[in-house]
């Protein structure tokens, strides 16, 4: 029997019994933590929030034997503002689900917990497009599952592909999910993600300075956002639902 203390956030939940919810919560330095939330669901519970989508915090838990029990929750944030607007809502559950299926216990990954919450932060009080906050945080999601997209050179031939020697409207590339990148001209054919030089320069500029390149005028092109999305989810091999509501 143990109690410990670690910051977390829950990523997944599920009604349990009448009042109960049993929550995985995304722990930087215990990775996945499946624990019963006991009473959350009762009003006036002091666990009311500690058992919700998006509640970060700094949780205390209680092991015994092989179950966990959330014993205390000192909430951080509860990215609340998100609920009142359904695109920035749909992808930061899009975002939730996608390190709920990533992560597993006992695995540390700090990288990844402090991406997720700098990326809530950018939906729930940013000006920024959702789809421009999620595209980042899809580049940065799959780099750090051991993935990192090739954008400096064509992930089949290795061959340079440079932005800045085109006109920024010309087609020079195209993105591949399958090959984890991008392509240069002789090896795109038939390739549904065709890439401008300015797309692919934005795609250089994301992997140089992440979530910092939301302060910059740019856009990430539908056909460019729906091949980041395959990409990552066939790294996980796992259909994220939520994906529908994007």
């Amino acid at each position: 029997m143990a109690q410990l203390t670690t910051n977390a956030i829950v990523v997944r939940r599920a009604d349990y019994r009448e009042n109960d919810r049993m929550v995985t919560l995304f722990s930087p330095t215990l990775g996945r933590i499946d624990a019963l939330c006991r009473g959350c669901r009762r009003q006036k519970s002091p666990l009311m929030a500690a058992g919700e989508l998006f509640c970060a915090g700094e949780y205390v838990l209680y092991q015994a034997r092989e179950r966990t029990t959330v014993v205390s929750c000192q909430v951080s944030d509860t990215y609340y503002a998100l609920r009142s607007d359904y695109a920035r809502l749909a992808h930061g559950m899009y975002m939730l689900e996608l390190c709920g299926a990533a992560i597993q216990p006992a695995q540390e990954n700090e990288r990844l917990f402090m991406l997720l919450l700098r990326s809530l932060a950018h939906l729930c009080y940013g000006e920024e497009e959702p789809r421009r906050v999620t595209a980042v945080f899809l580049m940065g999601f799959t780099s750090l599952l051991g993935f990192r997209p090739q954008v400096g050179r064509c992930a089949r031939c290795g061959a340079p592909v440079r932005p800045e020697a085109a006109q920024a409207d010309a087609y020079i590339a195209a993105f591949s999910p399958q090959q984890g990148g991008v392509l240069c001209p002789a090896c795109s054919a038939g390739e549904p993600c065709r890439l401008r030089a300015r797309d692919l320069a934005y795609l250089q500029d994301i992997m140089r300075r992440g979530l910092d390149t939301l302060d910059a005028d740019a856009s990430c092109p539908d056909a460019l956002f729906d091949a980041l999305r395959a990409m990552a989810e066939e790294k996980i091999d796992m259909p994220i639902r939520s994906g529908r509501m994007l």
